[in-house]
């Protein structure tokens, strides 16, 4: 039998000696907001632990995906330095995602963003990484019913799908090489359905010793994107990065080889 949640609460709203009751049985099972504090100190501890294991120690070598559950945590404490910009591709991307919809996640790391941002409204997303270390920890950490996680070589191997609704590829495109962007980026036009979606982000400017290229301009990376796709919308900003003086540039993207859909999404 189902459970009348609300007309329960409606009932206890209305009693005050239930009203009460269920108060203080709140607190006794979960706790004040003294309880909360020292919950969330204990799983500040932890993630400070996290990131000191993958970046600082590297017991495992040089890590070669990000750990978002670090940073999204600091954003809901309210301890993350840059805000929510670092995660602006993610909102972004999301955005363009509609019920039912098939995505591709290329480069999807430890598959964090995936789960949380893409994976509620689509019907299933592939989710791929050149990475088997990256994808292992994705399958542990962030599954679910609608996501298949998968090594894939993007350059050189074929999509799961030959055609899909949105295809995300975030903050990777620097790790390749001008000529295995352009072939992956191919492979992408191929790949969109008629009014799909392409969308993703990178740096523009010098960042990073593992870019194997360089956007100086925002104009340098629509010119390659267009050289894919029919019609293409970019758009930058700028934010500090945490825990250092260095503030990065980030470029957006939206492209599309039909009509119509890059208007409705209304990103001039």
């Amino acid at each position: 039998m189902k459970i009348d949640k609300p007309a329960i609460a409606r009932a206890v709203r209305g009693n005050a000696v239930a009203r009460s009751l269920a108060h203080l049985g709140e607190l006794a099972v979960f706790g004040s907001s003294l309880r909360e504090k020292f919950a969330r100190g204990l799983l500040s501890q932890y993630y400070r632990s996290v990131f000191r294991r993958h970046w600082a120690w590297q017991v495992y070598g040089e890590p070669h995906f990000s750990l978002h559950s670090v940073s999204l945590f600091d954003l809901l404490d309210g301890r993350l330095g840059q805000g929510i910009y670092s995660l602006t591709r993610a909102f972004l991307s999301a955005e363009i995602i509609r019920e039912g919809d098939h995505v591709l996640d290329i480069g999807c790391g430890d598959g964090a963003l995936t789960r949380r941002f893409y994976a509620p409204r689509a019907a299933h997303v592939d989710a791929v990484d050149i990475e088997e270390s990256a994808i292992h920890y994705a399958a542990r950490h962030n599954a679910a019913p609608n996501i298949s996680y998968r090594k894939l070589d993007a350059v050189n191997e074929p999509f799961p799908r030959p055609t899909y609704d949105v295809i995300v590829f975030d903050g990777a495109i620097g790790h390749f090489t001008r000529e295995g962007s352009a072939a992956v980026l191919k492979k992408i036009s191929s790949a969109l359905a008629p009014r799909g979606v392409f969308c993703g982000s990178e740096s523009i400017g010098p960042e990073g010793h593992d870019h194997l290229q360089v956007f100086a301009t925002l104009d340098d990376l629509r010119s390659l994107l267009a050289e894919q796709f029919r019609h293409v919308r970019v758009k930058q900003q700028e934010y500090p990065l945490q825990a250092s003086s260095w503030k990065r540039i980030e470029g957006y993207w939206r492209c599309s080889n039909g009509e119509g859909r890059l208007e409705e999404l209304d990103w001039k």
